[in-house]
């Protein structure tokens, strides 16, 4: 029960650090979950890839430009845009090689990925911090206000 907590608190801090930072993660149309979905398909494809970073890159120019940032501000904004970046979701297991291992090890395998996703959600919350610190009382409103789950898939 503690893990499924655990796990859940971390699941949901990881939407509202999305929603807040107006990055996404994204899954490639079709997909369903863990039995057929990103999990255990190595990742993005390289053309969902490009996708999603386009998507990003606009979200990011669509805040920038609501925020309207101060020249003593854009630093900052450089730096929480190279951080997020740097925290992006990373290749999963193949699911061939997944089946290929025992149980306890496969386990192994999830609880790593899951520390991994830990960290990137630490990372991402830093930058986020770091930024909104120097945000005045109208941007952090703005940033505040980016809606959770606008435009969150590809197609």
């Amino acid at each position: 029960m503690k893990n499924t907590s655990k796990f859940a608190l971390v699941g949901l801090s990881a939407i509202a650090i999305a929603a807040a930072a107006s990055s996404a993660f994204a899954m490639s149309p079709g997909c369903r979950g863990m039995d057929g979905g990103m999990m255990f398909q190595g990742g993005l494809s390289g053309d969902s890839q490009g996708k999603m970073a386009a998507f990003i890159e606009k979200r990011q120019a669509e805040l920038h430009k609501q925020l309207n940032l101060s020249t003593e501000q854009e630093p900052a904004w450089k730096t929480f845009t190279e951080k997020m970046q740097a925290a992006l979701p990373q290749d999963r297991p193949n699911r061939e090689e997944m089946r290929k291992l025992s149980t306890p090890e496969r386990m192994d395998k999830m609880l790593a990925l899951m520390k991994a996703h830990e960290q990137q959600m630490e990372t991402r919350a830093a930058a986020i911090k770091e930024l909104y610190a120097v945000l005045t009382p109208e941007q952090r409103k703005q940033f505040d206000e980016q809606p959770a789950w606008k435009g969150r898939r590809f197609r």
